[in-house]
Parts: structure tokens; C-alpha cells; sequence
């Protein structure tokens, strides 16, 4: 094996750094705003516990039928120590007439650093969790202003879920 000089392996970083940030500075002005961002996305991985503290059932005329009922509640996001390190908020309106078996729901997750939001469709079990499905990134605030990526919620009873975002920034 060569040795090289220190210097030398220096000047070459410096070199390979100018030539990477040079592309970088021109990747945005050749496409679309953020092309750099989109193109390089990291990927952030949360695990938290969702504790219900506040749910709500609007029942809607008929009363035999759950079209249109409304599920709408609050929660707390516990981490891994057990520490509080957010809340949610969360709606849900059934897609069907009888039995209440799909849902469309919509959550903003309110972390230290910002605010996550999502939306998607559940499909509602008799048995087991209540559901366990992905949800889409739909935006956010602060940290996660240029969010996407998925939610995957586990709803393991009315008032826990376990909650795993894949954020990519």
C-alpha cells in the first residue's frame, strides 16, 4: 500500500468537495425548487405509544347507519422511556353504512420540533387491533415543513396505538 502525503490527500478533499458542492448549487437552478432536497431525501425513524386522553363519537342522523358518524379525539405520544414527547389529534369519519367496518382518517402528530400531518383510509377489524395501516405524509410544520414518507399506525385498542413514522426530509 502508497502513502501519500498529508497535503496531498487534503488538496484532493478540497477538490471533491468543490466539485460536489458545485453540483449541488446548480442541481436546484437546472430543476424544480428543492430538486437537491428530493433527490438526496434522509430518512427519519420514530417509534412512539399513543395513549388516548379525549375521544368523541358523533352519531349522524340515521341512527341505524354509521355513514358519515365521526370519531374525533386526542392523545398523548409516549417514547421508548416512557417520557411525554407529543400529542395527536386525530379525525376519523366512516366510509360505510353498517356495519362500521372502514374509516377515513385524518392526524396531526405535534412533536418539540414541529408538526406532522396524515391522512388515509382504514379498514376496521373484529379481531386482533383494531386496524394496522399506512399513512401518507401529507406535510408539515417546523422540522418536517417539507415532509414525506409514511405513518404506520397500530391501533391495539380504542385508546392505544403504537405509531412508527418514516419521515423523509
Amino acid at each position: 500500500m502508497r502513502f501519500r502525503p498529508l497535503h496531498a490527500v487534503t488538496a484532493l478533499a478540497g477538490v471533491t468537495a468543490a466539485v460536489v458542492g458545485g453540483a449541488l448549487a446548480i442541481a436546484p437552478a437546472q430543476g424544480a425548487p428543492n430538486s437537491a432536497i428530493s433527490r438526496y431525501p434522509r430518512t427519519i425513524t420514530i417509534t412512539v405509544v399513543e395513549k388516548g386522553t379525549s375521544i368523541n363519537l358523533v352519531d349522524v342522523a340515521p341512527s341505524d347507519s354509521a355513514l358519515g358518524d365521526q370519531l374525533i379525539g386526542t392523545g398523548d405520544l409516549v417514547g421508548a422511556d416512557g417520557r411525554k414527547i407529543g400529542t395527536s389529534s386525530f379525525q376519523g369519519i366512516s366510509t360505510n353504512a353498517a356495519p362500521r367496518t372502514s374509516e377515513l382518517l385524518t392526524f396531526v402528530y405535534e412533536l418539540a420540533d414541529g408538526k406532522i400531518t396524515t391522512a388515509g383510509t382504514a379498514r376496521l377489524s373484529a379481531s386482533g387491533p383494531v386496524f394496522d395501516e399506512q399513512f401518507a405524509i401529507t406535510g408539515g410544520t417546523g422540522k418536517y415543513q417539507n415532509a414525506s414518507g409514511q405513518v404506520r399506525v397500530v391501533q391495539e385498542t380504542v385508546e392505544q396505538a403504537k405509531v412508527t413514522f418514516r419521515i423523509q426530509l
